[in-house]
């Protein structure tokens, strides 16, 4: 089987992450300054027709506030003529360069022109621009508008104590708009700029944000199958440790799960071997006579079965870390007991001995609990001969109180983890009258084939996974297995599990086992 290898897809600038933040950073900033800039535009521009507008109206209204009320003493005349008023109220006026004046006496048609600059040398009203304003004030139409892009006029007629009379009021803004423009102008090329520099900033600011995300990449690609162990940096944004975490937590299921797939092809390299050694061997030499031949095959079928007791764990062992592996249930604590006391007679001829049981409805997986009991009484069985007296108990364990009393163990008892005896548990013991466990195996003999292996050499038969299988079952309920020297001789086997109270869930509803307990250092 040829094994083909992936190389991560390289990342093409123009589709990379960075290119995007920046593109739609700086899209976003130039349809603000756009806004910004046509917005500021129009606002300048109704300003300055405003001020226009302002300026037309001032005028016309002081030209008839003037030609009606404005009669000065000074006139020689007692009553002077509308031409005079005329003149006496463009004497009194100062035009600017953009105003123009042009005031009418409709009876005579006679006009009076005002403007800073002579009809030769006014850039803003030049001479066709002015006849077109004389002539407004001749004929009567409309009283207000506009002449080119520039020029914005407006008359009114007033009918003095004098006579009829009329101004034209004319302001050209031609000045205010290229300020106005050139206003603008400035705003294009400021926004333009900031664009570029957010454009810039855009990108350096996406890059500094991904430099996170590419150190998870980078350090992603070197995690191979061959070194799990390794994990990504989660350093950064919230949300790039975030990110991280998950990526770590993602990597340790795949180690659990790649480390569970090793050691049960390890271990079932390792003890299948044995077995498949001695049926290969019986075979090549099978004797020819029948009596030989049935011990031949009486050890072949005992092989055969200590390998199918092999596989039987093993898999029990694999399936530990699937969600079915547990399959709790309201369960009568004391109803367990009683049907496990039933079944023990049948194991093999010991004193068994089943003290007073704990009582009241936990959330448990009956089944796996029987078969952690039967495991340890199967190795207090290999450990005792015939008569021997072995012991079962059961017992609730409220809060404060110590899982193994003192005066029990023979030495020193198991450490009793802080979160264990805060907490109402339930804990299940077998205690044999054998010889004991050995000084310092009383953690190693729950690991794998640890056990098979002394027995190997002991001469006896087992798979040396029972120990193990019980371990696995106590974490799946949160709990955990020990074992110990008790006073007076023999060892004990125990597993304590958390008590969960079959009213805290549905009685139809199956639930996952809790959080397992963790020895404290």
């Amino acid at each position: 089987m040829t094994t083909r290898s992936t190389s991560p897809t390289p990342i093409r600038w123009w589709n990379s992450a960075r290119l995007r933040i920046t593109a739609g950073i700086t899209f976003i900033t130039a349809a603000v300054f756009a806004a910004m800039v046509v917005f500021t535009g129009q606002l300048l521009f109704l300003s300055a027709d405003r001020v226009t507008d302002t300026r037309l109206s001032r005028e016309t209204a002081d030209f008839t506030t003037f030609m009606t009320e404005g009669i000065l003493p000074s006139f020689e005349a007692e009553e002077p003529t509308v031409e005079q008023l005329i003149r006496a109220y463009l004497a009194q006026q100062y035009p600017s360069a953009e105003l123009l004046l042009v005031g009418t006496a409709d009876a005579s048609g006679t006009q009076f022109t005002l403007s800073r600059y002579g009809p030769g040398e006014d850039r803003l009203f030049p001479p066709a621009v002015r006849s077109q304003i004389q002539r407004i004030g001749l004929v009567s139409g409309d009283d207000s508008g506009d002449i080119g892009d520039a020029v914005s006029w407006r008359k009114t007629s007033v009918d003095s104590p004098a006579g009829p009379a009329t101004l034209v009021v004319a302001v050209n803004d031609l000045d205010d708009s290229g300020e106005v423009r050139r206003v603008t102008e400035y705003l294009l090329w400021a926004s333009a700029g900031g664009m570029v520099l957010s454009a810039f900033l855009a990108w350096w600011i996406a890059g500094r944000m991904i430099v996170p995300v590419r150190r998870i990449r980078e350090a992603a690609e070197t995690i191979s199958a061959a070194d799990l162990s390794r994990r990504v940096p989660s350093d950064g944004p919230d949300e790039i440790v975030s990110l991280a975490d998950t990526v770590n937590e993602m990597l340790e299921r795949v180690e659990d799960a790649y480390r569970t797939q090793r050691e049960f092809l390890d271990d079932a390299g390792h003890e299948l071997r044995t077995p498949l050694t001695v049926v290969q061997g019986n075979l090549d030499l099978m004797p020819e006579d029948p009596e030989g031949r049935e011990a031949t095959t009486r050890v072949m079928q005992d092989e055969l079965s200590r390998m199918t007791r092999i596989v039987e764990d093993l898999l029990t062992l694999a399936r530990a870390d699937r969600p079915d592996f547990l399959l709790t249930s309201p369960t009568e604590v004391s109803d367990l007991t009683l049907d496990f006391e039933a079944k023990v007679d049948v194991l093999a001829d010991r004193d068994w001995t089943v003290l007073p049981y704990a009582e009241g409805v936990a959330l448990l997986d009956p089944h796996r609990i029987t078969q952690a009991l039967v495991q340890f009484c199967s190795n207090a069985v290999r450990f005792t001969k015939d008569g021997d007296r072995i012991e079962i108990g059961c017992r609730m364990l409220e809060p404060g109180t110590p899982t193994i009393p003192p005066d029990v163990a023979a030495g020193s008892p198991p450490p009793n983890p802080e979160s264990e005896r805060n907490q109402r548990r339930l804990i299940w013991w077998v205690r044999d009258s054998g010889a004991g466990i050995l000084d310092g195996e009383e953690e190693s003999i729950f690991e794998r084939f640890h056990t098979a292996r002394g027995q190997l050499r002991d001469g006896r038969g087992g798979t040396g996974l029972g120990l193990a299988i019980v371990s696995t079952i106590a974490r799946a309920h949160g709990g955990r297995a020990f074992a110990f020297n008790a006073r007076g001789g023999g060892a004990a086997f125990c597993f304590v599990i958390p008590f969960i109270p079959a009213e805290n869930s549905a009685t139809d509803e199956k639930v996952s086992a809790p959080p397992a307990v963790e020895d404290d250092d």
